[in-house]
């Protein structure tokens, strides 16, 4: 935070000016909030553990961490360092990095939805799944949310990424760091997406699909191709308005909040 102090400012009152406001108001009030909210339970070797949770025995569970009323946590589930899960969350076949928050009722680690019909019959069988969900460091999933485990590859949420309230991450998808998803995102099965993207209200992406770096999906979109870096699309189906765009680009990702030099 670098600014100076505002010369007419009142008795007992500071005014710093800062180049982002809303960002540095943001770093301040996560350290303040939480704090507040781990100073306000009973502290269990160094970390808060509702007794209503349910921990399978070969599950591990790092420093300082939050775990929630009737929060579930599986067979070989790793959770990192001053990780907060909070109420009834469901974890399986899941490794969840260090900072991470994931807010209640979402479910992590279960099977996607894969099936094989056979030629003969016409009857479906159900595809393998044994792969993991790979959660990496600061990555934040709001309430009621569902990600799938990988089939024969990992589900991977990059570092740093942000998924917003009822979002659905399908199985053997890979997203980059800092990237948003925001309200009612659906991410089809083996997608990749790349950094620094952000998805508007209730977009879909089809399975199978490559989304470059820094892209910007429109809300209610539906994207069925490709996404090269750096592009805008919006849309049903979703296309390319980059060339559309009258505002400056930097101000638009900002915006956005997910702008990078």
């Amino acid at each position: 935070m670098i600014g100076r102090i505002h010369p007419n400012k009142k008795k007992n009152q500071v005014l710093v000016f800062v180049d982002n406001p809303r960002f540095e108001f943001t770093r301040i009030a996560k350290r303040i909030t939480r704090s507040t909210n781990l100073e306000s339970n009973k502290v269990i070797v160094g970390g808060v553990i509702s007794p209503t949770a349910t921990i399978a025995d070969s599950a591990k569970i790092g420093r300082d961490c939050y775990i929630g009323d009737h929060v579930v946590i599986g067979k070989d589930c790793i959770i990192g360092d001053n990780t907060m899960i909070e109420s009834k969350v469901n974890l399986q076949n899941c490794i969840v990095g260090d900072g991470c928050i994931i807010q209640p009722n979402t479910t992590i680690g279960y099977d996607g939805f894969a099936f094989e019909r056979c030629p003969d019959t016409l009857e479906l069988e159900k595809f393998p799944h044994y792969g993991k969900v790979i959660i990496e460091n600061d990555v934040e999933i709001y309430a009621n949310c569902s990600i799938a485990r990988g089939s024969l590859s990992d589900t991977v949420i990059g570092q740093g990424t942000k998924i917003d309230a009822l979002c659905h991450v399908a199985h053997n998808v890979s997203i980059g760091k800092n990237t948003e998803l925001t309200a009612g995102t659906i991410i089809g099965g083996s997608t990749t997406i790349g950094n620094n993207c952000w998805f508007g209200l209730n977009s879909t992406v089809k399975n199978k699909l490559k989304i470059g770096n820094k892209v910007i999906v429109g809300s209610g979109s539906s994207v069925i191709n490709n996404i090269d870096d750096e592009d805008i699309v919006a849309g049903v189906p979703a296309k390319s308005i980059k060339n559309k765009i009258t505002i400056n680009k930097e101000k638009l990702f900002l915006m956005a909040g997910q702008y990078h030099k």
